[in-house]
């Protein structure tokens, strides 16, 4: 258990708390006055916000609610002022935005400055815009979450969410209604909603129209004429649930001459058996 310098951390991060908060702090500000952690800007600094909902990494639904800062370069550097800083008082971690979580902590080289309380935290190697920088401190890491994105974010999700190779479509489109819970008046992203959301379907489409190749499947792999109706009558079954759910989906026509096949070869197996 952490026991040094804890409670002036925590308020740091909670004490701060304002209802425009990420506008205000997304602004740089030109010298460090309070208690906190900055990540150096192109012309300034911006203030790691506290992050208010009890998750373990910051949905997309409120991205708009955390800072964003603009740097000169993909060099990441913080200004940490804090009375008797210890890096050990501090869980540093990065997440590129994108639709599968990936999380890395990271270490920083720290070294104090001139002025009093103020210390700064160099990350090796770059980091490029579309990261979020998680801050944790506190008795135990997780009580206190502060949160910032690298670039602007919503360039940063439209610069995402345009990527042709993405894969699992309907996650992709989870992820960007919440992105527009967060910005709802982003034209870019609306249109990307419309693209993802076609896509989406037609990814279900197909995953659904997969229950009924697996029966087709297995009834032309099977000589048992027993087995031949039943893969049969199980996949009359699954296009009926398939055309129910996409009557003019991409498998549908396949899908009518499969059930019209199968209606002509039950009987037919039945009378041999």
């Amino acid at each position: 258990m952490i026991k040094t310098n804890v409670l002036p951390l925590l308020w740091l991060l909670s004490s701060t708390l304002a209802p425009n908060l990420a506008n205000s702090a997304t602004q740089p500000i030109d010298k460090i006055e309070a208690y906190g952690v900055y990540v150096v800007a192109d012309t300034g600094y911006v203030k790691v916000s506290p992050y208010q909902h009890n998750d373990r990494f910051v949905d997309f639904k409120y991205l708009a609610e955390i800072p964003s800062v603009k740097r000169a370069d993909q060099g990441l550097k913080l200004i940490v002022f804090n009375k008797d800083f210890s890096e050990s008082n501090f869980l540093f971690e990065l997440r590129p935005v994108q639709t599968v979580v990936d999380i890395k902590e990271v270490k920083f080289s720290t070294k104090p400055l001139a002025d009093k309380d103020m210390y700064e935290l160099t990350l090796e190697g770059p980091v490029p815009d579309g990261t979020m920088l998680h801050v944790y401190s506190g008795y135990f890491f997780f009580d206190t979450l502060g949160a910032i994105m690298l670039g602007d974010t919503q360039e940063q999700l439209v610069t995402y969410f345009k990527r042709d190779d993405l894969k699992d479509a309907y996650a992709v489109d989870a992820y960007l209604d919440d992105a527009l819970k967060a910005f709802p008046a982003n034209g870019e992203l609306k249109k990307l909603k419309a693209h993802w959301a076609g896509k989406a379907e037609e990814e279900k489409d197909l995953r659904d129209y997969g229950y009924v190749e697996e029966k087709w499947r297995q009834y032309q792999e099977t000589e048992k004429l027993k087995l031949k109706v039943r893969y049969l009558e199980q996949m009359m079954g699954e296009i009926n649930g398939y055309l129910r759910d996409h009557p003019n989906g991409a498998k549908a026509k396949e899908a009518k001459e499969r059930a019209a096949y199968a209606e002509r070869k039950i009987p037919e197996y039945q009378k041999q058996i």
